[in-house]
Order: C-alpha cells, then structure tokens, then sequence
C-alpha cells in the first residue's frame, strides 16, 4: 500500500469516525430542542385553553385547530385527578389514513366549579420533517466537506510527496558508470531536504569510489601484470639454459609455473572486477551460433586430446543483446568447463529452446552443490589448470545481463541459460 493511500484511509477513518459521532449527536440534541419547544406552547396553549373554557363555557365550543387536538373528560368525585403528564403518542388521521405522531400533555382543571382532565395534543409532523430536512442537510454538507477535504488534502499531499516520488525515480534510474551528475530536486519541506541532502552525499561518495575502484583495477592491470612477464621472461631465459642440474631445473619449472598461475588468476581477478563495475564495451545483438563455433574452433587441440563430439543445435537467427566480449567470455568458460569435466571420447550438446540455451556433456555424476558450483574459487577436482573462477565469471555475466543460469545432472552435466527477453 502507498504511503499517500494510507494517510488517506487514516485520515477518512479519523474524519468520518468524528462527523459520524458529531451527526448523531446533533440529531438527539435537536430533538430535544423541538421537544421542549413543543413543551413550551403546549404549556402556553394550556392557559389559553384554561382561559377559553372560563369564557366560552363548553369544549365543543372551542375554535377548531387542524394541528391541535383537545380532549376533555369531566371528572367526577370519586375519580382521582391524574398527575400532569407529557408524553408521545399516535392518532390515526382518517383523512390522510395513516398515523400522525402527536405530542400531548394531560392536566386537571376546574372549571364551572367543575373537575375535568384536559389531554391537549399537539401534531408532530411538521416538526418531525423540519429535522429531517435539516438532518438530511447537514448529512449532506458533511460528506460534501469529508469529499472536499479528501480531495484538498489528497493534492496538497501529492504535491508534498512529488519531491519524494522524483528522488525515488532517480536513485532507481541511477547507474555509476553514467557520467552524469546527479542532481536531485530541491524542496521546502524540510524532511525532504534532508533526505535529499543524505542521498546527495551518498552518491557523491559512491562515484568517488568508483572512480578510485576503477582506477585500482587499471593500475593493478598494468603495474602487476608488467613484473610478472618480465619474471615469466627469466624463467624462460632460465629454462633454456644448459647449465641447471636436474633439480634447479625442476625448481625453475615449478616457479615458471606458478608465476603463469599468478598471471592468469591476476587478469581472471581484474575481469571480474571491470564486470562487476560495467567496464565493457556496450551492448549489441549477439549471433550466438557463431560466438560458440568460434569458441569450438579455437579450443579444437582440447576437444581433439580427448577425442570429444561436438553436437550443435543453435540456430543461426538466435541473437541477445549484450556485450560480444562478454558473450566470448561466457561461452569460452561454459564450454572450458564441459571439456575439462569430460570423459575421453565423450560428448557435448548444444540445444536450444525459445529464449534458452542448454550445454550438457558426459562425464561421471558428483555431488556438485548447484548454490556453491559458482563460488569463487569452488574446483570439483584439484586440477592445477583450473583456477576456480570459470563459472564465477559466468554467473557474474549472467547477474549483469539478468540471465538465469541453472546446473542439474541427468546422465549428463547440464548448464542451462535462459535469456532476458
């Protein structure tokens, strides 16, 4: 849920919880305004009646009034007089045939020297209509003023939080091999300000540190790489040499060995480094059929040593978008590691399915972990030649490009690629 539809619930919630109440409570304190009002001219009509009666004699006698009614009951000695009483009640009304709420109030008077009990009944309709109309009013007013201030606090809110929206969008759009500066947009509230103020630096600190990672990986390249050829150059002056016993000339190999070891894993490191930083050329579509033949024609001595059968069964339309260097890379270490982990005389498929590509080899089952098969320096066996770092560099590609990589063992070992579309 969004932070602005939440203020919002809250905020009706709060807002109708309280007119609600408010609503209720008006209505009950109006009715009994009008109540007592009613109260009130009833009691003023009953002087006037008490007045009329002295004057006019009889109660029949007594002008007509559509919205009053008054009855008289004589009372005689032995009936007790009734205590005044003001009550709520219902008449059927002949004319309009259904029943109209009244409001009575029943006294004992004398008159003529006579007791009577007087019940006055003063009509309710009008009353009852008049709050109606005005509870229907205010229930309009009130919800015309919750849309209203829904509707204002939902633009004021909006507006307010299109600051955070932007910085969001940008921090989401934000690529550090992008030179570009980033700027966020200024606000006057200052939460907003803040956390703009807290971005900025971050960024700012990040692209230094970029740039001083990238520069490492550069230099590193350069100034470890120089040394360990001119080591390499010894060696091999060394090796040529006639005057090494057999010892020091298997001491000299050792150490030529373990310098091209050091070589290679320097240039496999400092390759892991530019892919993980997006150092590399940009991205076109990619002819995968001819990135693997390429690949199967320049490891042919290997695939020949161990007398493997190549099967590929990539179309020559199956492209992806993304780098030809890393493809090269990809596939070179996929197909590396087919061949090392094969069997003499075995075999490699290339299959492909949609937006997938399959490598399965032969070669004997292991307990390979699919979770740590693409750690760095994870080796299934303790070849010399391997470094570790095959299937590092193409899980690496794959996390850049959000490519899906799988391993399982079916009679074979199989690697399989499913590309983004």
């Amino acid at each position: 849920m969004k932070l602005l539809t939440k203020t919002t619930l809250n905020f009706l919630s709060v807002t109708l919880f309280i007119f609600l109440f408010g609503i209720v409570a008006f209505y009950f304190l109006l009715r009994e305004q009008v109540d007592q009002n009613i109260n009130f001219e009833l009691e003023k009509r009953k002087q006037s009646i008490l007045t009329e009666l002295n004057a006019v004699g009889p109660a029949t006698n007594l002008p007509p009034n559509p919205n009053e009614r008054v009855v008289i009951h004589m009372l005689t000695d032995d009936e007790k007089s009734p205590d005044i009483v003001y009550a709520d009640t219902l008449i059927f009304d002949h004319a309009q045939k259904k029943y109209i709420p009244f409001r009575k109030l029943g006294f004992t008077a004398t008159y003529n020297k006579q007791k009577a009990y007087i019940q006055i009944f003063k009509s309710l309709e009008e009353s009852d209509l008049l709050i109606i109309r005005i509870f229907l009013i205010l229930t309009l007013l009130v919800i015309v003023l919750i849309l209203s201030l829904l509707l204002m606090n939902r633009i004021t809110l909006k507006q307010s939080w299109k600051i955070f929206y932007d910085t969001i969008k940008k921090i989401g759009h934000y690529d550090v091999n992008n030179h570009e500066q980033f700027v966020l947009q200024s606000s006057d509230i200052k939460e907003f300000e803040d956390l703009n103020r807290v971005i900025q630096t971050m960024t700012n600190r990040i692209n230094a540190d970029y740039i001083n990672l990238k520069e490492y990986t550069e230099n590193a390249s350069h100034e470890i790489q120089n040394p360990l050829a001119i080591i390499n150059s010894k060696l091999e002056l060394l090796l040529q040499s006639s005057d090494l016993g057999e010892h020091n000339y298997k001491a000299v190999v050792d150490a030529y060995e373990a310098s091209n070891r050091l070589s290679r894993l320097n240039k496999t490191l400092i390759l892991l480094a530019k892919i993980e930083n997006r150092q590399f050329p940009e991205s076109r579509d990619v002819n995968l059929k001819e990135i693997i033949n390429n690949q199967f024609e320049l490891l042919e001595d290997l695939l020949d040593s161990k007398k493997i059968r190549i099967e590929n069964n990539i179309q020559t339309n199956f492209t992806v978008n993304m780098s030809p260097y890393l493809a090269e890379i990809l596939f070179m270490n996929l197909i590396k590691n087919a061949i090392r982990h094969n069997i003499k005389s075995g075999q490699i498929i290339i299959q492909q399915s949609e937006n997938t590509i399959k490598i399965s080899n032969t070669g004997p089952e292991s307990n390979l972990s699919s979770e740590d098969l693409f750690k760095r320096f994870h080796k299934s066996s303790e070849s010399s030649e391997s470094l570790g770092l095959g299937l590092s560099i193409v899980n690496k590609i794959c996390e850049v490009y959000q490519f899906e990589i799988g391993y399982n063992y079916e009679q074979m070992h199989n690697f399989t690629i499913k590309f983004k579309q």
